[in-house]
């Protein structure tokens, strides 16, 4: 009885540290926003964990080689698809507008399957009772609500004092894998010139060494640089 038990104590304390291990290896991106490659891959690492912890004649290696090859498949297929916009908007999924100048989007609710009683939830968790206070609702492929209040409902921020000239914009990206993405630009209504100058003042001279870059609805440049040139 007590070698049933130190046995199993010992399985589960080697396959803890083996998942907590490979939870931070797999970065933040796993822990604060799941995505649905993510989710499936933190339960069939569960699964896989609890068959030698049920069974006593299954070694830990034969949960804990599974668990490796998934994790593996999950990180090829995450630099996959941030290097490819395109896979990762059909693998991740888009944001989905819910609600437009105060007008609820009924198709979009029923496209998400997201109720009236859901959205109003998601809504009271970022301090919104009224929907005519919002200029622009969002789903995010996370399952987050972004929301983006009417101008005059809006605390002070850069574009009230000035620094700031564009309004109704949600962080938009303006490089993908070095490359800028000009429509963008235009709808900020910033020039590359302004671009390249914030770049310099991080300390970045090339494009080539952006992996991606955006402005947020404050106006702060954002930049997330290719490892190899840290």
């Amino acid at each position: 009885m007590i070698r049933e038990i130190l046995v199993h104590t010992y399985k589960a304390l080697i396959l803890f540290v083996f998942s907590l291990i490979l939870v931070r290896l797999m970065g933040k991106r796993t822990i604060a926003q799941l995505s649905p490659f993510d989710l499936i891959f933190i339960i069939i690492m569960g699964s896989a964990i609890a068959i030698p912890l049920e069974d006593d004649k299954i070694s830990v290696s034969n949960g804990v080689i599974p668990v490796i090859i998934i994790a593996l498949l999950n990180y090829l297929l995450a630099i996959f698809i941030t290097k490819n916009r395109k896979a990762e908007n059909a693998l991740q999924g888009t944001s989905t507008v819910l609600i437009k100048n105060g007008e609820v989007l009924v198709n979009n609710l029923k496209k998400e399957r997201i109720t009236i009683a859901d959205l109003m939830v998601l809504l009271r968790e970022k301090d919104v009772t009224n929907i005519n206070e919002i200029e622009e609702a969002s789903i995010e492929p996370n399952g987050k609500l972004s929301v983006l209040k009417k101008k005059h409902m809006q605390t002070m921020t850069p574009k009230d004092l000035g620094l700031w000239g564009n309004e109704g914009i949600f962080p938009t990206i303006v490089v993908e894998q070095g490359k800028v993405i000009e429509e963008n630009l235009d709808r900020l209504d910033v020039s590359i010139d302004l671009m390249i100058k914030e770049m310099r003042q991080k300390g970045i001279t090339q494009l080539r060494q952006i992996n991606r870059a955006w402005y947020d609805e404050e106006g702060n440049f954002t930049v997330d640089r290719i490892s190899e040139y840290y």
